[in-house]
């Protein structure tokens, strides 16, 4: 996908110092505030893409949603689509890479995901709709829906990256006699498990999603995590 409407680039010459609107000084911010802003801008960048789609919405839109200068923005990402991969990034698939290393899946921490590989299973399932039914994730989801992206190269990068940090878990258990050798690679196993829970995450968890919809989402991926642990765990 084209990162277009973003215009040519930073904006060159030195900075003034002047004050915006907001109280803000332009200019590249302070390192102390640098993760601030970072933050604010990535914000304000779901916030718009939702609303406007991404193509719709400009890296002025953004500066400005937050009261900065493009030169500030620039300072922090090089183009409007470096912005989304960031918002992706948090976001997407690989946030489910995030709640697996939050939980336990690898490391030092790995034997509480081994000590009980059922409970892990309800544990990151459970934890990964709670991530993806806040209301940024939902934002990116319908963004993704509205504008096409289901099929961006990120998508399926963010997706095979996930599946693939999941599919040492199981080839863990797997060596260690915690699952039987037959019931597909690690990588099968892998997509078996998430794969239902993502398409719940699409169907129901959108940024316009009821709590009815939400509580959907939610109820069938744990439903869904329950079947499978009966399924592999004989």
């Amino acid at each position: 996908m084209a990162a277009t409407g973003m215009g040519a680039g930073p904006a060159t010459g030195t900075s003034t110092g002047t004050g915006t609107g907001t109280g803000r000084r332009r200019g590249r911010p302070p390192k102390a505030d640098a993760g601030d802003t970072k933050g604010e801008l990535l914000q304000a960048a779901l916030e718009l893409f939702a609303a406007k789609g991404f193509e719709g919405t400009s890296v002025r839109d953004i500066a400005r949603a937050v009261g900065l200068s493009e030169s500030v923005l620039y300072a922090h990402f090089d183009s409007k689509r470096a912005i989304f991969d960031a918002v992706f990034a948090q976001l997407g698939p690989l946030s489910a890479v995030s709640v697996l290393n939050d939980i336990g899946a690898g490391g030092t921490a790995a034997a509480g995901a081994d000590a009980d590989p059922p409970a892990f299973i309800r544990s990151l399932v459970a934890r990964t709709m709670e991530v993806w039914a806040a209301p940024p994730a939902r934002q990116l989801i319908s963004l993704m829906a509205h504008d096409d992206l289901l099929h961006d190269p990120a998508l399926t990068a963010g997706i095979y990256a996930s599946i693939g940090s999941l599919a040492q878990v199981f080839e863990r258990w797997i060596d260690a006699g915690r699952l039987p050798g037959d019931l597909g690679s690690p990588l099968d196993l892998a997509y078996a498990l998430m794969s239902p829970v993502a398409l719940a995450r699409v169907l129901w968890l959108h940024n316009g999603a009821r709590p009815e919809e939400i509580e959907a989402a939610r109820s069938r991926a744990s439903r869904h995590a329950e079947l499978f642990i009966k399924a592999v765990f004989r």
